[in-house]
């Protein structure tokens, strides 16, 4: 029994994840080769395209050391390969070049030394903005311009799997070409697919569902075509089926031989290639700070670099080219359950197609694996674009609808370019009050208006320079949010026990700001430090949107009013910190539980419900109340508003001592927050004291100075706080 038992519970989860790793590495695998063969026959266009088997073998080389990026960095499920903003720009120049009509073998050797040097170029400049920590710019991004390349990258896939499907994107061409031919049964396929995936996604994990509906695809299309019952009019193995990959020609660097003519010709386009990794790290800063949001972690931008410049170094010695790291196949490699062992698998057969197994993609339907590319692009697509439309203002959406369109019509460049300029017009003209703290302090300075006992005091003022308060003014942005990031950055968090962030003066917070703080949450979430926002009720939800994170629940906590997250971070103080055996009273200046009971012998006892009031606003004075059990909030009524608590009085508290010595109307009301009692000492009862037990008298006199001057010394270092 024993023996079964630890097969299902060892070998069991062990083969669950090895399935797992293997269906993520399969998919992504063959995901990145049909992607480098895009980009391969991208490169050798034009004249080149005779030699469209070498560029596509130096794709592959990419896409090899691409999928092993996950090793290079902290993330083990990052996959990296060609990219279509830089692959598109390297072309260009590719093309440039190949014009100038050279010899058919010196043209070749060029582009390929191109490739080459401007992978050098990429790989140093990557290193460099690592190594001096520029990476952290792209922290000042826009939401807009972030969610906007997502949602584009998701439009983009949807595409890429429309033309692996039918050899046609999403395109006005392409559309058109696909109503002059609408009978496509391969179509029919895919929509099957799709909907499967759709239909299962709900009931079957991810690392099932994906493989399972694969596998049952490429079985059916294979037998379909074998078999014969199909007519050779619908089932055509050319529309149904991916070719071979026979002309693959690997040229590594060491290979090739130039003339000093060719040199030249290389320094001279070095400002081309610089564009080029300018463009390069422009697509890793924007693709990492959009899985940032995708994964709700945070990561270090500068080592990513430096791990781009690695593999990008590493890819250029063996024959490829610049790889950047890809959200959609990450996004795939983590959908299926993958990991470093699937980067690992996804590398071998990448490394298979190059060394001869090319041939096996032939039995890939083109319908599954671009179904299977769309419905990956579609979700990505809902998730920036379309669950948007409530999360986000007019605006803010306007910017991510206008970066899909120009970066579906005109490239991801021109898409970002427009939506940083938008976003930098928009900054200028609703973010020009800069929010910073207006005031910095901590709970020694500003404490709650709750009235204690002595000894709970005497705790508090131990601790109290531990817990921070900030409170904030203006509206609050991407930059300001990353300044308060960088004060925290600063300080010596693990010293702490709580930070108080006030927003109440705040009168609005964009989605990049909220993302700061998520951050910072994360960040410290390793430490006994709890969090306490304060902000009012108003059309931006702070406590929804900083808790979209399920995570980070237990680190922070929310109230509308300053005063209660005071009262809250105090409480949190004293309730870890108790004093053994200690009950606190209200009559600590009675010296024995004899002179306790002849004072109560002057006072009257009385019990409150929750709601009950002890005195009203205007009431002449008469009684000075001695808080026994429960608790009171001192109310100053508002005309048509709900009262404003000043203060609060618990067990232990003393109230309306100041009017019954001076004889004024009541300046407030005391209502009972709970059931509550109270022991009343009337102004009669204390003329009789006085006469009979004057000593008695004289200490309770002295005790109300005390309270008063220690009343009078609050009131006069939160007044020079707040000033």
């Amino acid at each position: 029994m024993s023996k079964i038992t630890g097969v299902a519970g060892v070998n069991g989860p062990w083969l669950a994840g090895m399935a797992r790793q293997s269906a993520a590495g399969i998919t992504v695998g063959l995901s990145a080769v049909i992607y480098a063969i895009s980009y391969g026959a991208m490169l050798f266009s034009g004249p080149l395209a005779p030699y469209v088997g070498i560029g596509i073998a130096a794709a592959i080389v990419t896409a090899v050391i691409g999928a092993l990026f996950g090793l290079l960095s902290e993330e083990r499920r990052f996959i990296s390969g060609p990219d279509s903003s830089t692959t598109s720009v390297l072309a260009g120049l590719l093309a440039t070049l190949s014009a100038m009509q050279f010899a058919e073998f010196r043209t070749v050797n060029l582009a390929l030394a191109t490739l080459f040097l401007t992978s050098v170029v990429c790989a140093a400049s990557f290193y460099a903005l690592g190594r001096f920590k520029l990476a952290g710019l792209v922290r000042f991004m826009p939401f807009s311009v972030t969610a906007g390349f997502l949602a584009s990258n998701g439009w983009l896939i949807s595409s890429s799997g429309l033309d692996i499907i039918t050899g046609t994107p999403f395109s006005r061409s392409g559309l058109a070409a696909l109503l002059e031919h609408p009978y496509r049964p391969e179509l029919g396929l895919a929509l099957a697919v799709l909907l499967a995936l759709y239909g299962l996604a709900t009931r079957v994990s991810a690392a099932l569902l994906i493989p399972l509906v694969m596998v049952s695809a490429s079985l059916l299309v294979n037998v379909a075509l074998a078999s014969g019952i199909c007519p050779a009019t619908v089932c055509n193995r050319d529309n149904w089926m991916f070719h071979g990959l026979d002309d693959l020609v690997w040229r590594p660097p060491w290979t090739l031989s130039l003339e000093w003519l060719d040199w030249r010709t290389l320094v001279a386009e070095l400002p081309a290639m610089l564009v080029i990794s300018f463009v390069g790290t422009l697509a890793i800063l924007v693709s990492l700070a959009s899985l940032e949001r995708d994964f709700k972690k945070e990561f270090d931008l500068d080592r990513l670099l430096k791990a781009h410049a690695a593999s990008t170094g590493l890819s250029a010695l063996l024959g490829g080219f610049v790889g950047i790291v890809s959200i959609g196949r990450t996004s795939l490699n983590r959908a299926v359950g993958g990991g470093a062992l699937s980067g690992v698998i996804a590398s071998v057969i990448c490394l298979a197609m190059l060394v001869g197994a090319s041939g096996l993609i032939a039995y890939v339907p083109k319908a599954a694996l671009g179904a299977l590319v769309m419905f990956l692009g579609l979700n990505m697509l809902k998730k920036w674009l379309w669950d948007q439309i409530t999360a986000v203002n007019w605006h803010e959406l306007a910017q991510i609808v206008l970066i899909v369109v120009l970066v579906a019509n005109y490239g991801y460049l021109v898409g970002f370019a427009a939506g940083t300029v938008i976003s930098c017009i928009v900054f200028a003209v609703a973010y020009s009050r800069i929010p910073l703290a207006n005031l910095t302090t901590d709970l020694s300075a500003l404490p709650s208006s709750v009235v204690r006992p002595r000894q709970d005091v005497a705790l508090l003022s131990t601790r109290t320079s531990k817990t921070i308060v900030y409170r904030f003014d203006g509206y609050m942005f991407f930059g300001s949010a990353k300044k308060i990031d960088a004060v925290f950055q600063t300080m010596k968090m693990d010293a702490l026990e709580a930070i108080v962030m006030d927003f109440t003066l705040v009168n609005g917070i964009d989605r990049s700001a909220i993302s700061a703080f998520q951050r910072i949450l994360r960040r410290y979430a390793d430490l006994p430090l709890h969090f306490y926002f304060v902000h009012p009720v108003s059309n931006w939800d702070l406590q929804r949107s900083l808790l979209e994170d399920g995570s980070l629940h237990g680190q922070a906590s929310f109230f509308q009013v300053l005063d209660l997250a005071l009262e809250a971070a105090e409480e949190r103080i004293l309730s870890s910190n108790a004093l053994a055996g200690y009950e606190p009273g209200c009559f600590d200046f009675l010296d024995s539980l004899t002179d306790r009971e002849v004072f109560l012998g002057y006072c009257d006892f009385k019990q409150f419900e929750s709601g009950d009031m002890l005195c009203h606003e205007g009431e002449l004075s008469d009684a000075v109340y001695f808080v026994n059990s429960g608790s009171f909030d001192v109310i100053k009524p508002l005309d048509s508003k709900p009262g404003r608590r000043l203060a609060k009085i618990s067990v232990g508290a003393m109230v309306g001592e100041m009017a019954l010595y001076t004889g004024m109307a009541r300046t407030a009301s005391i209502q009972a927050t709970v059931a509550s009692s109270a022991y009343i000492l009337s102004k009669l009862a204390l003329a009789r004291m006085r006469a009979e037990l004057p000593e008695l008298v004289t200490r309770f006199e002295h005790m109300v100075i005390r309270k008063v001057s220690e009343s009078l010394a609050r009131s006069n270092q939160l007044v020079t706080t707040l000033r």
